[in-house]
């Protein structure tokens, strides 16, 4: 089977019969059918014997418990064979029961479930997350890179030896196919930030593109590429962002080569306490429209340093006093968040862009 089927391929089964193999819910089962046999001999005995609600619990009770108190009346020949019958019934039950509680406890499957169960929990609760869809070498380079930065994120993966590492590593994870919706879903897609596709091959990586802009249109996708000719397919199916980890590997190693001071501080920046220092973007507004750069002071009223303005596709760094601002433009500025703040407000003074930073902040600084 090609790695792309072993991803993609899932054996199609009810619903009830994929649930019944869970621990907890044949236990919820379990526990239905014990209330509903109460009920059924408490009204049992009731409509048979003509007795009260409360002596008729009462005779359930002693009887599916088996404490021999004896009859709460005499028995008509209907009733003992009543009894009988939910004797019968009410000792299938418990066993099931007891066996099922000790299968969650004590087995591997019901260990797996509970873990199931706490990692949902913890999931639900997350908001702007990122969405990592495998955990291969780079998907745990990105996991620790998120981790460094207090950003809160969740796994995609469904090879058992890499869910293993992520049991070992702690780290928050969705056992399942990242290409079907209703695993993107259950990651809480709905709520996260951004999505990064790191899965083996660009055809899988397509997959979960198109599941996931199908669910968000809004969404900031980034995705690695391994064939240069597929950047283009995986753009057309939906990513925001394509990243080529051995073109991007190569030029990095060239650059380095050539100017390292310039990858020292990309490095260096890419490290820092971003709560302390961040790069952010900030669109020009209608207000700055023709107006020159320099007569706003940037540095001095703000104290974020503005390194470039983007148009277009292209960047004008270090950019001079003389340069005239258009609609459009994108400042690329470095400060604290403070400071970002501030440089906000200045860009766009009517609706101030409110700061969106990935990483945890103190409520205070936003």
């Amino acid at each position: 089977m090609s790695r792309r089927g072993s991803w993609l391929q899932v054996i199609d089964r009810p619903k009830f019969v994929e649930k019944i193999s869970l621990p907890y819910f044949r236990l919820r089962m379990a526990v239905t059918a014990f209330i509903a046999l109460l009920l059924s001999g408490m009204f049992g005995y009731h409509f048979i014997e003509g007795w009260s609600y409360l002596d008729s619990m009462f005779m359930t009770v002693i009887t599916l418990s088996s404490v021999g108190y004896g009859e709460v009346q005499p028995l008509t020949h209907p009733g003992e064979i009543f009894t009988m019958v939910l004797i019968i019934f009410g000792v299938g039950v418990v066993a099931w029961g007891l066996s099922t509680t000790i299968e969650v406890l004590t087995s591997e499957h019901g260990i797996r479930d509970m873990e199931r169960r706490r990692l949902r929990r913890i999931i639900k609760t997350m908001d702007k997350h990122f969405i990592v869809c495998g955990y291969g070498r780079i998907g745990q380079s990105i996991v620790k890179g998120l981790r460094r930065n207090g950003v809160p994120h969740v796994v995609i993966e469904m090879e058992g030896g890499r869910l293993d590492l992520l049991r070992a590593d702690g780290v928050p994870f969705i056992e399942g196919d990242a290409a079907y919706d209703h695993t993107l879903e259950e990651a809480g897609i709905s709520r996260a930030r951004a999505l990064i596709a790191v899965t083996p091959t660009d055809a899988i990586n397509t997959f979960i593109v198109l599941s996931a802009r199908g669910l968000r249109s809004d969404l900031m996708i980034v995705v690695r590429a391994d064939a240069p000719e597929n950047i283009a397919k995986l753009y057309r199916a939906g990513a925001t962002k394509v990243v080529s980890p051995h073109s991007l590997g190569g030029w990095w190693m060239a650059a380095t080569a050539v100017n390292p001071a310039a990858t020292d501080f990309m490095e260096g920046l890419s490290l820092a306490d971003h709560t302390k220092i961040s790069l952010y973007e900030f669109a020009v507004s209608s207000e700055l429209d023709g107006k020159v750069f320099g007569s706003f002071h940037f540095k001095a009223v703000t104290g974020a340093l503005v390194v470039a303005v983007r148009r277009g596709g292209e960047f004008n760094a270090n950019p001079p006093n003389t340069l005239v601002l258009h609609t459009g433009d994108a400042l690329m500025a470095l400060g604290s968040p403070e400071q970002l703040k501030k440089l906000a407000v200045m860009c766009n003074p009517k609706s101030p862009v409110k700061i969106d930073l990935a990483f945890e902040l103190p409520d205070r600084v936003l």
